[in-house]
């Protein structure tokens, strides 16, 4: 057909089109406007086609069959347009669904969002069993609700129960789980996808079990209140998407595919509108700019670089991680401890992280050989000069690590790069101990490793643009995000949130209850409340972060001497049982009472939840706005970035400083200054805030970040 550009079409002997995606300098597939058309264009032509005998939908590309839709496009839609993109992709995909045909997808790679909803349309789905093949239906991640006949046509598939399970969490499955929840056909190897899919084409459309149990307007009704009542648990009810889908999804069942499919519309037209969520839009752009992210003035490094060899000096728990997570993608890791018996500890928490990811089905058992296979563990000085990277994780003293560094200078390459994974201390210093300070530079995991996607590189004065590229390009090689900061006490994320947890103890100590706190912040938005945080990180870690802090701004980091009472007496937290809650072996935690008793009965003022937020929010406002001043990064959107992966800063109000900006800045001044009236100087309002306050500006100039380009 001619016309087209990202979609092509093979007729076989057997009657069979093939329609293949293959979107041109792109590795990725997407429903854009043009490949709708496009599609539309082929619906049409085989609609009179006489002599086709069945449809196959199939992808060119290696790692993705499709991507979903377009969301650079969708983020440039107004609300008219908005409505008229989702629309279209209805009435291409019922246009598939309406054929008088039989259609098959074959998928191999992610099918996502779009790309399922065209598979949902399909008699037929087959999926190849390659890793690359994910499937399912995100979009609640991003604010909306699967609005192309997904929230109609899963429900019908697989039975509501499970298709809320899916939409509402937002999974993405691997294509044995997918065909387990009854979303897929059949899975077979990524050779015969396409011929197994020509073969159901050529078949009779299969015969359906319709659920009747669980998809009637009564079992939905009950399925609503309890899933509703969950999703407010969980949620806090900042995040709207998930209950407009529950409510359309719930209802689909009951009404005919043409009502269903117009209520899908009105939702998404409804939440796209929301701040929350161009907020989810922007972040999900922004982790895909960290995928792709070159930094600006240093050398481009060849595509095929890679680094192969990595040694961990440090066999602790982030050691451990660290180097678990490189050899689980396929580097040679040295793990280096001077003490045996940690290294002993260091590899049984390795092999404990393999072992679950083996229960969780993530690698085959021959794959998890392999992983500790690559992992080479020595008490000794073995030599390092073939090795590309190091980083060390050792313990948090400066003496400590420049007696390492001074020792890896000589030991290592001429070429390999030395980072520490030191989480505040500084970068210069520890590389003045070496004779080559530009090859020294901060890669920043944080705990636990292997959740975690944040890692901060840290620029220092003398790291050369080549060491820093590496080090980007060395993070996103092994599946991390990467932002670049440049060296201060705390970098980004650890110097915002101390004033944060510092705050929350001071709270504490003025008498107000444990719960309280963490209550407040969890309805703000925070994953968990600030004093449940220390008690995961653990007291004594907590305590020696903001003591370097208190060094160095102790004009706003004033440590409570509770929380150093707390780390003498062994509360450390979880991993003592006891902290601010008391940790039972079962059960849930509840507050501890000796904690309380050590605080005393305080001020005896009894804040409003508002007050509680705004002294311990606002506290990280002023810290971002400072690191901003102080061009630790390049823009506003990495320490919102920093902040909402590094700690779990509420997604929803997109980070502190576009939180900032929904405010204004004379609101933000004006409650800062009213804090710093009745509780101090540290709550004085940054400059860059009260400039901003007298100038009527924003951080933010427009509306979302540029997405990345496309990495193919």
């Amino acid at each position: 057909m001619d016309g087209l550009r990202n979609i092509r079409t093979e007729r076989g002997d057997d009657g069979v089109i093939v329609v293949v995606f293959d979107k041109p300098d792109s590795s990725a597939n997407t429903f854009d406007r043009r490949t709708l058309e496009e599609l539309d264009t082929v619906l049409a032509g085989i609609e009179q086609d006489a002599s086709c005998r069945g449809v196959v939908f199939a992808s060119a590309k290696e790692t993705i069959f499709v991507a979903g839709a377009d969301l650079v496009e969708l983020s440039r839609l107004d609300p008219d347009g908005i409505r008229a993109i989702g629309a279209f992709g209805q009435r291409v995909f019922q246009r598939v669904a309406a054929l008088r045909v039989p259609t098959a997808a074959a998928i191999h790679g992610a099918c996502l969002g779009g790309g399922f909803e065209l598979a949902l349309a399909c008699d037929w789905r087959v999926a190849s069993d390659d890793k690359a093949t994910r499937i399912g239906l995100p979009e609640c991640q991003l604010g909306i609700l699967p609005a192309w006949g997904g929230s109609t046509r899963l429900p019908r598939l697989v039975g509501l129960p499970k298709a809320l399970d899916a939409i509402l969490g937002a999974k993405v499955m691997p294509a044995k789980k997918a065909k387990k929840l009854g979303a897929v056909d059949a899975v077979v190897p990524r050779e015969y996808v396409v011929r197994e899919a020509r073969r159901s084409a050529l078949g009779a459309a299969p015969r359906r079990k319709r659920h009747w149990l669980v998809n009637n307007r009564l079992a939905a009704a009950v399925i609503r209140r309890s899933a509703a009542k969950t999703l407010r648990r969980k949620t806090g009810g900042h995040y709207p998407a998930f209950f407009r889908a529950l409510d359309v999804v719930t209802r689909s069942v009951s009404r005919s595919i043409e009502r269903s499919l117009a209520a899908e519309l009105d939702a998404l037209c409804e939440l796209t509108s929301t701040d929350v969520c161009r907020n989810l839009v922007r972040i999900f752009f922004l982790q895909e700019r960290a995928k792709h992210y070159r930094v600006p003035d240093t050398p481009e490094l060849p595509r095929d670089h890679a680094e192969r060899r990595v040694a961990v000096i440090g066999a602790g728990v982030m050691g451990a991680g660290i180097a678990q997570w490189c050899a689980a993608r396929g580097l040679d890791v040295i793990l280096k401890d001077i003490s045996t018996e940690a290294l002993a500890r260091g590899m049984a928490t390795i092999a404990d992280l393999v072992r679950g990811l083996e229960k969780r089905r993530k690698v085959t058992r021959v794959e998890a050989r392999q992983i500790l296979d690559r992992i080479r563990p020595t008490d000794r000085d073995v030599p390092l000069r073939h090795v590309d990277l190091v980083i060390e994780a050792a313990v948090e003293r400066m003496d400590i690590k420049q007696a390492i560094f001074r020792d890896l200078a000589a030991r290592s390459g001429p070429d390999t790069v030395l980072a520490t994974n030191t989480s505040a201390l500084s970068i210069a210093e520890i590389a003045r101990a070496t004779d080559r300070p530009q090859h020294v530079v901060g890669i920043h995991f944080f705990n636990p490793v292997a959740r975690m996607q944040l890692v901060e590189v840290v620029r220092a004065a003398d790291t050369s643009p080549e060491t820093l590229a590496r080090s980007v390009r060395f993070v996103q090689q092994i599946g991390k995000l990467p932002v670049v900061v440049r060296d201060s006490p705390g970098f980004v994320v650890n110097r915002v949130l101390t004033p944060y947890l510092v705050e929350a103890g001071r709270l504490f100590a003025e008498g107000v209850d444990v719960e309280a706190i963490d209550r407040a912040m969890k309805a703000f938005g925070m994953p968990m409340g600030p004093l449940r945080l220390i008690d995961e990180v653990g007291g004594d870690v907590a305590v020696h972060v903001a003591r370097y802090q208190a060094q160095h701004f102790p004009d706003r980091v004033e440590l409570p001497p509770m929380l150093e009472t707390m780390v003498e007496r062994g509360l450390l937290g979880r991993k003592a049982g006891r902290g601010f809650y008391v940790y039972p072996k079962k059960g849930r935690p509840t507050p501890n009472p000796e904690v309380r008793a050590l605080a005393g009965g305080g001020s005896g003022e009894r804040p409003s939840r508002q007050e509680l937020q705004d002294r311990m929010a606002l506290a990280m406002v002023n810290e971002s706005a400072r690191c901003l001043e102080e061009r630790l990064v390049e823009a506003p959107e990495d320490i919102d970035f920093a902040m909402i992966m590094g700690t779990g800063f509420a997604p929803f109000r997109g980070g502190p400083l576009r939180w900032a900006d929904s405010l204004g800045a004379g609101e933000v001044v004006r409650r800062l200054e009213e804090l710093a009236q009745r509780h101090g100087p540290r709550f004085a309002p940054a400059e860059l805030l009260v400039r901003m306050a007298r100038e009527n500006a924003t951080f933010y100039k427009d509306d979302l970040p540029a997405p990345a380009t496309d990495a193919a």
